[in-house]
């Protein structure tokens, strides 16, 4: 438990990292000369690591355990409770394997930031648009969008710095507690 606020402040730095040098969480490697070093490489699959356990819980609606991993505003509960995503969330009951995507995100400030997931399913993409930020050792999931249409999938993806490629990490099936 003590290892996610460590992880989750790294996180947050290396977020501020790549805002002042753009471009650079999109990379798998840093460009001869960039001066990024090897600790904000590897940044963008730290990150999807860090939430891939914390999606899952909401994708099994296991909410105790997601508000074990990240802190939850009430708001979001509230918002995972409606008819829409209730909806959305049925969509992860049939599939053999999940795969998430770290598609981008945004840094607003010191400890504050968007991050933009996608899953595709049998019935077509799920996207998923975390605003957070952190406080103290808290990582505080402050707002989540998530929408299975096309357009709303785009609209939610503006102004935000996207990945050259997106990285997926394996959230196993949806119903395996070991993922």
């Amino acid at each position: 438990m003590r290892k996610a606020p460590a992880i989750a402040m790294l996180i947050i730095a290396a977020l501020a990292v790549t805002s002042a040098v753009p471009g650079v969480l999109g990379q798998t490697r840093a460009p001869v000369g960039a001066g990024t070093g090897a600790a904000s490489d590897d940044m963008p699959h730290r990150t999807a690591k860090m939430f891939a356990p914390f999606l899952k819980a909401l994708i099994n609606r296991r909410y105790n355990t997601a508000q074990s991993i990240f802190k939850i505003h009430r708001n979001v509960e509230t918002s995972l409770e409606q008819e829409d995503y209730a909806r959305i969330l049925t969509r992860f009951n049939k599939p053999d394997r999940l795969d998430l995507n770290l598609v981008g995100g945004r840094t607003l400030g010191t400890n504050i930031g968007i991050l933009f997931f996608t899953i595709a399913t049998e019935d077509g993409p799920v996207a998923l648009k975390i605003y957070y930020y952190g406080f103290g050792n808290d990582i505080i999931i402050s707002r989540l969008q998530m929408t299975d249409d096309w357009d709303e999938i785009e609209t939610l993806s503006t102004n935000l710095e996207i990945l050259q490629t997106p990285v997926t990490v394996s959230l196993g099936t949806p119903q395996d507690p070991a993922q």
